[in-house]
């Protein structure tokens, strides 16, 4: 393993955080990793973060919160029973990958599958049971998660490290493939329009690879979407059902795009996560 960084992003001691695991170089950036784990834990089940930000922007950190609370790490003047460290009983893991200004797809499920083989193959060096591994990502990162979880084995020219659960909140998992305009996010991230690149854009959609051989899996959707519809969960979790797949759908009326990261909601959503996170691993 490629040393991490430490940081002192907690005043909780007993929680370590590494930053900068170097996981993988690419002709554009070299791509890190950053680990979360408390002092002293063994063969916890691995939570791995994937950030939004329509494929062309965001970075490590914006789930270093849910990290951190995955890992035990709320400090212990605010923590209540819920936080403590037994109650999640998680080692965490932000990737990275390559943003549509780099890079257009595949590159970014390529990134992706290779951070979870980092994660299975060093897990052990960081508290985790290379045997649990879970996704959760966010939007673009909920996207490249249920990509991951779902395509088969050598789809996109690499390995496939196995998910073992995946939850994906806010995530776009269907296109419109009909439309010859196009949304312009969706143009840059995979090279062209629907007419231009039929290939990348059915290869994109999460929902194209459903088999029935998915792990188990939450699907998170605030109903006051304005970014990604409520529909495109829906549509997934239904074709997941009629495949035999163990898949959950959880609405919340009222809620955005970013509503997991709101203090309003944020108690409710990662008691939401944890929870499935706990029974699938």
């Amino acid at each position: 393993m490629t040393g991490g960084t430490p940081s002192d992003v907690t005043a909780d001691t007993s929680l370590t955080v590494e930053r900068d695991h170097v996981v993988t170089d690419r002709p554009e950036r070299t791509l890190y990793a950053d680990t979360y784990r408390r002092e002293g834990a063994e063969n916890r089940p691995v939570v791995v973060f994937l950030y939004g930000g329509a494929w062309e922007s965001g970075a490590r950190g914006q789930f270093a919160r849910w990290a951190m609370d995955a890992a035990g790490g709320t400090p212990a003047s605010s923590r209540t029973e819920s936080d403590d460290a037994a109650a999640e009983g998680f080692t965490a893991v932000e990737l990275s990958y390559r943003l549509s200004d780099e890079a257009t797809f595949p590159a970014q499920i390529r990134d992706v599958r290779a951070g979870l083989a980092w994660v299975r193959e060093e897990a052990e060096s960081f508290g985790g049971d290379p045997d649990r591994i879970a996704v959760v990502g966010h939007s673009a990162g909920a996207h490249l998660g249920l990509l991951a979880s779902l395509a088969p084995e050598g789809k996109f020219g690499t390995a496939s490290p196995s998910v073992d659960a995946a939850v994906g909140i806010s995530g776009p998992y269907v296109y419109d493939t009909e439309s010859e305009s196009g949304d312009d996010v969706v143009e840059r991230f995979l090279g062209g329009t629907p007419s231009e690149v039929p290939d990348r854009y059915e290869a994109a959609q999460p929902i194209t690879h459903v088999s029935g051989d998915a792990p188990p899996t939450a699907l998170l959707h605030g109903e006051d979407d304005e970014v990604v519809p409520t529909a495109s969960a829906r549509a997934l979790a239904e074709a997941m059902e009629a495949a035999g797949d163990t898949v959950e759908l959880r609405t919340y009326p009222g809620a955005d795009h970013v509503f997991l990261h709101s203090s309003y909601w944020y108690s409710e959503v990662r008691e939401d996560v944890f929870d499935f996170l706990r029974r699938s691993l």
